[in-house]
């Protein structure tokens, strides 16, 4: 995966790290539905793009946990990539895989450790805004802010990325243990497990209005139907 002239590209750690155009307009609409009505246009917007920093930070966090698992578990480099639907660890070549139970574990730290990593940053933030002195200020407030919006996201987004639904790593550790048990149809029950799952959320969101939400998770029952089809059909 090749960077354009249009992402932002940077090396973090020794992984080489792009963010896509369409990575910043998620995050406005993410952090401008969550700040609230415009009191205060000055304001509002330095929020908006203090809360930008945190999604940034949160999920280039989370993408961070899974690179320094391809490097230092699978021996294996790979580069870092922010896009419109979340992020990704991107290896540069197929990591080698070990089957039975010892398999079956590190790939599924693989996966929880991406979750895992956005969970230790948002116990940090938690706690240095527990210890945040008083003060006055709009710099303080921001800060308060900052540290607020990015414990929030970051266990929101560890939670919801642990959901047994593919693209995101719950998909993927629930194919591990299906492929455990189901070494033959492991594939196809986690499958069958995602598109359920998405499906019952999509319109739960649907109900509460969560609108943005209700569209990601349809997709991605859709995208895991074709999956299941294409399989069925190459057999």
């Amino acid at each position: 995966m090749q960077p354009t002239s249009r992402d932002i590209s940077f090396t973090l750690f020794g992984f080489p790290t792009v963010i896509q155009p369409f990575f910043w307009l998620v995050a406005v609409f993410i952090t401008a539905i969550n700040i609230g009505d415009i009191d205060n246009m000055p304001i509002w917007i330095a929020q908006l793009l203090v809360g930008m920093a945190g999604v940034m930070l949160s999920i280039l966090v989370h993408e961070l946990g899974h690179a320094l698992t391809f490097r230092y578990l699978f021996r294996t480099p790979c580069m870092i990539v922010l896009h419109g639907f979340g992020g990704m660890a991107v290896p540069y070549h197929p990591h080698r895989r070990t089957y039975g139970f010892r398999g079956a574990v590190a790939e599924g730290f693989l996966s929880f450790s991406g979750p895992l990593a956005g969970f230790v940053l948002a116990f940090v933030t938690f706690f240095l805004l527990y210890h945040l002195p008083v003060g006055d200020g709009l710099a303080f407030s921001l800060l308060r802010f900052f540290l607020q919006w990015t414990t929030l996201i970051s266990v929101f987004w560890g939670i919801f990325n642990l959901l047994p639904i593919y693209p995101m790593d719950g998909g993927h550790i629930s194919r591990e243990v299906f492929l455990f048990f189901f070494p033959r149809q492991g594939v196809k029950y986690s499958l069958i497990l995602s598109i359920m799952c998405a499906a019952l959320l999509a319109v739960a969101a649907l109900q509460y209005g969560m609108i943005f939400m209700a569209f990601f998770l349809a997709f991605f029952a859709f995208q895991n139907y074709q999956e299941m089809t294409f399989r069925s059909f190459r057999r």
